[in-house]
C-alpha cells in the first residue's frame, strides 16, 4: 500500500497524496485477480539522468521500470511541488502536453493543487516547468493511469477495436490528459491522426526546410537565346558558316545556348507543394482547435498561433517564387532519398500520409474518456447481437455512419444514430443511441422515439430497442439500456452490482416517457436495464439480485465487459456460453421471438392497488342489458352469459332511438342484479321477432370481472341502453347505478 509517490531530481520535488488509494487498490485486486498482477503494475519512465521516483521514502534506481500503480482512474490525487534549494521559480505544470490547473494554486515557491483524471486511462507525460538561476528547465516523466473496473492494456483496446470495426476514428479525441500509443501503417490519415503527427515532426520540417533553402539543389539548364555578333562570348564552328551567310547584314541575331544553374528542380518542386498542403491542412486543424474544441490553454493557443506563422512565413518565402508547379516524380530522385534536408522533408510526408494500429509505439494518441467509449461499445454490443439473431434474412440500415465531420467525430444523437432491420421490407427491429427528448416550448417534448414525448424533464436513455409486432396491430415493443461504467462500492452476495444511481434512473425512464399516438398517455417502455461492467459467469449471474429483479418488476442489469465474444472468420458473434454476456444475448432472443409476448407482458405487469389489467382496453360504448331464459328464444341459459360461453343475445325491448348502435363494441349482461363479465361485440343488427325489433348482438371474447359488481337498479337496465362516460357519472350522481361500479369505470374496463 502506497501513502505517497514523489518525483524529484536536484531542483525540484513533486509529491502526490495517496489518500484514496487503498480503497481503490483494494477495489483492482478484487475486480482483476483473475487477470493475474499485471494489470495492477504501471511503467514509470523518465529520460533525465537526474530525475528519481520515490515510493514511501524508498527510493528507485531504475529510470524505467514496473511498479505497483500509483494513479487509478476517478481518484484525487493531492500535489505539491516546491524547490530543493534557492533560486528557482516555478512556472508551470503540464499533463500529457497541456497545461493543467490542477497544481494552480500556490506561487513561485509552492505549488499545490488536486489531480484527478476522471474517466481518462492509460499512459500520461507529467512535466514540471520552472527557471533556475535565470534558465528555464524541466522535469518530466511517463507513467500510467489505470483503471480499477478492468484491465485497460485489454479490454480497454478490445472495446477500441470494435468500436473503430463500426466507425473509424469515433474512439480518439483531443486535449484530453492520458494517451495510447500506436505505430504508423498504410492507410488514410483523418485530420486527427494527421496533427498527432505533425505535433511530432513540425520542429524537423521546419528544420529541413530551412536548410533546403540555405543550400538547395540546382540543376545545370541550357537557355536559349538570340544575340548580334558582337554580343557574343565566343563563335562556334556552326556560327562561322552563319556569319559567311549574313555577314552583310549587323543586326543579323544568332542562336545561342547557354548553360546555368536553376533552383526549379523537381525536388524544391515538391518541397514547394508539400509545404503548401502542410500550411492548407494545418489551417483547417487549427479552426477546429481554437473554435470548434473552444481551447481555452493559453499555452496551446499561442503554440498554434507560431506554427501558424512560421509555415505562413515559408510557403510565402522568396525562394519558391519562379519555382514550378510539382506533378509526380517521374522516376527516383536520389536528391530527394539522401540529399540533405530533402530526405527529411519526404520521410515526414510520407509519415503524415499513414494511417495507425493501435501497437506500442513512440506515437501518441489520445481516446475519448472510458466511460463514452464503454458506452459505444454497448450499443454496438446490443446491435451486433440482434443482427446475429435476425440472421442473414434480415437486411440492416444504419444512419451511424452520419458521423460529424470535425477534427473529433461523434456519433449523432437519437434517431440519426439509429439501426434498423427489414424483413421483406416489414420494419422489424430498431437499435438507437442516445434517443434524445428534447424539451419544446410548450410543456410537451418530443421524443427520438418515435410517437413518445415527456411531460416534465428531459430524458436521454442511451441504448433504445424496439420491436414491432406488425401482426399485433402495430404494437411496438420497447426496452431500454443504460450504459454506466461504474461499480457499487458495495457487492451483494459476492457479486458485482451497478450503482443504484443507474437502477433508479431506470425507474425514471420507465415513468417518464409516454407514448402520445391517442387521445389518453399511455406508458411506452416495458423494461430498463443497466449495462455495466461486473464479472460474473452466467451461472452467478442467474442467482443475482439485479436478475431477479427483472423477472418482478421489469428493472435490472446486465453485466457485460470485453472479452466475452469473439469475431469468426465470416463475421459472426462466438459468445462464451457460460459469460453473463450469454444471458443477455439469450433474453434479446426471447423478445424477438416471443410469440406470447403479449399475453405474458399483461399477466407480469403489476396495476395499482385494487385495479386489475385487462389485454385489451375498451374502447367506445357498452350496451348493458340484463338476460333472462325467457327473453333470449336462443335455448341458453343466463348460465352461459354468466360463465362466458354465449355467443349471441338478443334485447328484450326495442331499443330507445337515441342508442348509438354503430359505436356499441361491448356488451355487459346484468345476471340478477349483478355484472361479471363482458363480451366484445362482434357484430350488432336489429331483428323482427313477435312483430317487434330487437338487436341482435354476435358476441365475441369474454372478460370475466375479478369480482362481480351489484348494478343496482333493474327496472332502468333491464330495458337495455347504452351509457357513455359522461352519461355514466351523471347516473351514479344521480344514484341510479350503485357506487362500486365506479372503481372500474375509473380503471376503463367498462364505460
Amino acid at each position: 500500500m502506497i501513502s505517497f509517490f514523489e518525483v524529484r531530481n536536484n531542483d525540484v520535488s513533486l509529491r502526490f497524496s495517496c489518500l484514496n488509494y487503498g480503497k481503490h487498490l483494494r477495489a483492482a485486486v478484487q475486480n482483476l485477480s483473475a487477470n493475474g498482477a499485471e494489470p495492477l503494475l504501471a511503467t514509470f519512465a523518465t529520460n533525465e539522468e537526474e530525475t528519481r521516483f520515490v515510493f514511501d521514502g524508498e527510493e528507485q534506481e531504475d529510470r524505467s521500470l514496473k511498479h505497483q500503480g500509483v494513479f487509478f482512474e476517478n481518484t484525487d490525487y493531492p500535489l505539491r511541488v516546491k524547490p530543493i534549494h534557492g533560486g528557482i521559480k516555478l512556472t508551470a505544470m503540464y499533463v500529457a502536453g497541456h497545461l493543467s490547473d490542477a497544481a494552480s494554486d500556490g506561487d513561485e515557491q509552492l505549488m499545490y493543487g488536486t489531480l484527478n483524471f476522471k474517466n481518462q486511462v492509460g499512459r500520461t507525460d507529467i512535466r514540471i516547468c520552472y527557471e533556475a538561476d535565470g534558465q528555464r528547465k524541466a522535469m518530466q516523466f511517463m507513467t500510467e493511469v489505470l483503471s480499477y473496473k478492468m484491465d485497460y492494456r485489454t479490454d480497454m483496446r478490445q472495446i477500441i477495436n470494435d468500436i473503430e470495426q463500426e466507425y473509424s476514428m469515433l474512439s480518439y479525441s483531443y486535449l484530453k490528459q492520458t494517451y495510447l500509443s500506436y505505430k504508423k501503417s498504410t492507410g488514410k490519415s483523418t485530420d486527427l491522426i494527421w496533427w498527432q503527427i505533425f505535433q511530432q515532426c513540425y520542429e524537423k520540417i521546419v528544420t529541413a526546410t530551412r536548410t533546403i533553402i540555405s543550400y538547395p539543389k540546382r540543376r545545370l539548364k541550357s537557355e536559349v537565346r538570340y544575340e548580334r555578333l558582337e554580343r557574343l562570348l565566343r563563335i562556334t564552328p556552326e556560327m562561322e558558316n552563319e556569319y559567311l551567310q549574313f555577314k552583310e547584314q549587323p543586326h543579323h541575331q544568332y542562336r545561342t545556348e547557354e548553360l546555368y544553374l536553376s533552383k526549379d528542380t523537381i525536388e524544391n518542386r515538391f518541397l514547394k507543394y508539400a509545404i503548401r498542403e502542410m500550411y492548407r491542412r494545418f489551417s483547417v486543424v487549427r479552426e477546429h482547435i481554437k473554435n470548434t474544441l473552444k481551447v481555452s490553454d493559453e499555452a496551446v493557443a499561442e503554440g498554434l498561433d507560431t506554427m501558424e506563422q512560421t509555415l505562413e512565413q515559408m510557403v510565402r518565402h522568396p525562394f519558391f517564387h519562379g519555382i514550378g508547379q510539382f506533378r509526380g516524380f517521374s522516376q527516383d530522385s536520389l536528391v530527394m532519398k539522401r540529399g540533405r534536408g530533402y530526405s527529411e522533408i519526404l520521410k515526414q510526408w510520407l509519415l503524415l500520409q499513414c494511417g495507425y494500429e493501435l501497437e506500442d509505439s513512440m506515437n501518441h494518441l489520445e481516446v475519448k474518456d472510458i466511460s463514452e467509449l464503454y458506452e459505444i461499445w454497448c450499443f454496438i454490443k446490443v446491435k451486433n447481437m440482434v443482427q446475429q439473431i435476425l440472421g442473414d434474412e434480415a437486411h440492416a440500415t444504419s444512419s451511424g455512419h452520419e458521423l460529424t465531420q470535425g477534427f473529433i467525430r461523434q456519433l449523432m444523437q437519437g434517431a440519426k444514430s439509429e439501426v434498423l432491420f427489414r424483413k421483406n421490407d416489414v420494419e422489424l427491429v430498431t437499435v438507437s443511441y442516445n434517443a434524445q427528448v428534447e424539451k419544446g416550448e410548450d410543456e410537451r417534448a418530443e421524443s427520438a422515439i418515435k410517437d413518445t414525448q415527456t411531460f416534465t424533464t428531459i430524458q436521454r436513455p442511451d441504448i433504445v430497442l424496439r420491436l414491432s409486432r406488425k401482426h399485433e396491430g402495430d404494437i411496438v415493443y420497447t426496452y431500454l439500456f443504460d450504459a454506466k461504467y461504474r461499480l457499487n462500492d458495495h457487492r451483494i452476495a459476492g457479486c458485482d452490482v451497478p450503482p443504484e444511481d443507474a437502477i433508479n434512473q431506470m425507474h425514471r425512464y420507465r415513468d417518464a416517457i409516454y407514448y402520445d399516438g391517442e387521445q389518453r398517455l399511455k406508458k411506452e417502455v416495458i423494461g430498463g436495464y443497466v449495462l455495466y461492467p461486473g464479472q460474473m459467469t452466467k451461472a452467478e449471474y442467474l442467482q443475482s439480485y439485479y436478475h431477479t429483479s427483472i423477472d418482478k418488476v421489469g428493472i435490472g442489469a446486465y453485466p457485460l465487459r470485453p472479452g466475452n465474444t469473439m469475431i469468426d472468420d465470416d463475421g459472426r458473434l462466438i459468445i462464451d456460453p457460460d459469460s453473463s454476456e450469454a444471458a443477455l444475448y439469450e433474453q434479446i432472443k426471447n423478445w424477438l421471438f416471443d410469440e406470447h409476448i403479449r399475453e405474458n407482458l399483461l399477466s407480469n405487469t403489476i396495476p395499482q392497488k385494487g385495479l386489475f389489467y385487462v389485454d385489451e382496453e375498451p374502447r367506445g360504448l357498452f350496451f348493458v342489458s340484463s338476460v333472462s331464459d325467457v327473453r333470449q328464444g336462443l335455448n341458453v341459459s343466463h348460465k352461459v352469459f354468466q360463465e362466458g360461453n354465449a355467443t349471441m343475445f338478443c334485447s328484450g325491448y326495442s331499443p330507445s332511438e337515441d342508442i348509438d348502435l354503430l359505436n356499441v363494441k361491448f356488451f355487459a349482461p346484468i345476471i340478477s342484479h349483478y355484472i361479471y363479465g363482458y363480451y366484445r361485440v362482434e357484430n350488432i343488427r336489429p331483428k323482427i321477432v313477435d312483430g317487434g325489433v330487437r338487436i341482435e348482438l354476435k358476441l365475441g371474447k369474454y372478460y370475466r370481472l375479478p369480482k362481480s359488481v351489484n348494478f343496482g337498479v333493474d327496472n332502468v337496465a333491464s330495458k337495455g341502453f347504452t351509457r357513455t362516460a359522461e352519461q355514466f357519472e351523471k347516473d351514479v350522481e344521480q344514484g341510479q347505478i350503485n357506487l362500486k361500479l365506479v372503481t372500474l369505470y375509473k380503471e376503463g374496463c367498462l364505460f
